[in-house]
């Protein structure tokens, strides 16, 4: 006994108009970069006008993050204190606790005394700021021959030289340094979205 499958259909015209309503094809595809290339000069607008903010007052910057921090780490201790308090049966309640407490006293300590969390934070913001420079420039190596990689790869490498100045910098100069590094950052990485953004509009206006 052989069973045999329906014929195929070439041409549905109840199927091609759905199917073409879910933005399939080299249209959809024009239309999603293009909507990439919108979002990405956007959010490069948006952190170029940061950037621009930052370098006008740094101190601000700087205390800006400290505030925010320490903000972070008191609610976290507190929460986590509380959580412990409910649960003294717990295998992990004396761990939890202490470290509710240390997250807490960090906090606390980075509002009371903001230039010795500021202090702190320069290391902190420079470490990262070398993880994200590797990231970068790992990405536009990866990205280099389907993405404006140029743009990326010195954003890579300017954040990081920022890295390295502030992981080197001394306690005195830490709050003004972290906010013009960071403004500088915030601008490089806004400038490099935002020229992204406009190339990959350029492409999508340009056609094939």
């Amino acid at each position: 006994m052989s069973t045999q499958s329906p014929p195929a259909r070439d041409s549905d015209p109840e199927v091609l108009p759905n199917i073409r309503g879910r933005g399939d094809g080299p249209v959809g595809g024009a239309r999603l970069l293009a909507g990439i290339g919108t979002s990405a000069l956007r959010l490069g607008v948006v952190l170029v006008i940061l950037g621009v903010l930052a370098l006008l007052a740094p101190w601000g910057a700087a205390t800006a993050i400290d505030v925010a921090c320490g903000v972070v780490l008191a609610t976290a201790g507190i929460a986590q204190i509380m959580l412990s308090a409910s649960a003294f049966d717990w295998r992990g309640f004396w761990l939890s606790l202490v470290c509710g407490a240390i997250s807490l006293m960090a906090g606390t300590a980075m509002l009371a005394i903001p230039r010795t969390g500021i202090e702190a934070i320069v290391v902190f913001v420079g470490l990262a700021f070398l993880f994200e420079a590797a990231a970068k420039i790992a990405a536009a190596w990866a990205l280099r021959d389907a993405f404006p990689w140029v743009w990326l790869l010195g954003d890579g490498l300017l954040t990081a030289v920022l890295g390295s100045i502030l992981v080197t910098a001394r306690p005195d100069d830490a709050g003004t340094l972290l906010g013009v590094l960071i403004g500088v950052n915030l601008l490089s990485s806004g400038l490099t979205f935002a020229f992204t953004g406009w190339s990959l509009r350029q492409r999508v206006t340009a056609g094939p």
